[in-house]
């Protein structure tokens, strides 16, 4: 994923076809550099049949977030599967089958509004040096101007509209990618997307001049280091935007903080339904 432009989901370029997409600078992440996966351990690929389709970011040992515009078209679960702990989409890592794909029942695919999807793997991820969960912001830490944020991804290596296709795999960049990009203030975003779509206080803006996300990149993550130093955090999930690197309109993340309460419902709920299913097989 990238900063500036934003990340088109397929579907959401059929939204906005009477858009004219600036194409993307060299493609991928735009303007920004290869990477291992050493740097960004929580990043992982998320496939369907095989192709990959979306960026996430693991939070947990048996959990994703994604974007729900991943799942728009939603296949069985066996279709989809996530990589992880590899810097490419096609190989290395481990490819693992998922549980459950849980989509925000307040997504809006209109309004890109609620676009986040908690994905629980069928396996339990043993931690490394490769693979790392990433901590979850929270809304009394919010990013600010000096907060380094950093958007990664293998979006596609150039931006392709007018197309309703999610066969997006063969265009994806094959080594994982990553972009800084900086914070925009809510109201200069709601500003420039003031004819297009709200932007909503469940959403956050980034861009810098040349840089951003891209098709492919959707569902990654948008991570900030602070500048006084301390962990990476989880800020924002790529979601949408007209184009890549369009100077016009900064690239909207998905507010990671404002869905504190639901990701960890859904994580408490499946725990909880783990034990029962648990007591229930020793009695």
């Amino acid at each position: 994923m990238f900063s500036v432009g934003l990340l088109w989901s397929l579907v959401v370029l059929v939204v906005f076809t009477t858009a004219t997409p600036t194409p993307a600078e060299e493609g991928r992440i735009v303007g920004g550099e290869v990477t291992t996966i050493r740097e960004f351990p929580y990043q992982v690929s998320v496939q369907l049949h095989g192709e990959h389709i979306c960026g996430g970011a693991v939070i947990g040992d048996h959990f994703v977030l994604t974007a729900a515009h991943c799942f728009e078209v939603l296949f069985p679960t066996e279709d989809y599967s996530v990589r992880v702990g590899s810097g490419e989409h096609a190989t290395g890592g481990h490819l693992l089958s998922l549980r459950q794909v849980i989509t925000h029942g307040g997504y809006n695919p209109q309004s890109h509004d609620n676009d986040l999807a908690l994905l629980i793997l069928n396996a339990r991820l043993n931690f490394t040096e490769h693979l790392q969960p990433v901590p979850r912001a929270t809304l009394v830490e919010p990013p600010t101007m000096d907060t380094r944020l950093v958007v990664s991804g293998w979006g596609l290596q150039a931006e392709e509209s007018g197309t309703g296709s999610a066969e997006i795999g063969g265009g994806v960049s094959p080594t994982l990618r990553f972009v800084d990009v900086d914070l925009v203030e809510s109201d200069q975003c709601r500003r420039a997307y003031r004819q297009v779509l709200p932007i909503t206080q469940r959403m956050i803006c980034a861009a810098r001049p040349g840089r951003d996300s891209c098709q492919g990149d959707s569902g990654g993550p948008l991570v900030g280091i602070p500048a006084q130093g301390g962990p990476a955090r989880l800020y924002g999930i790529v979601s949408w935007g007209l184009g890549c690197a369009n100077p016009k309109y900064p690239g909207v993340y998905t507010n990671v903080a404002a869905f504190r309460n639901w990701i960890d419902a859904q994580v408490g709920a499946w725990g909880w339904n783990g034990l029962l299913a648990a007591w229930s097989g020793v009695q």
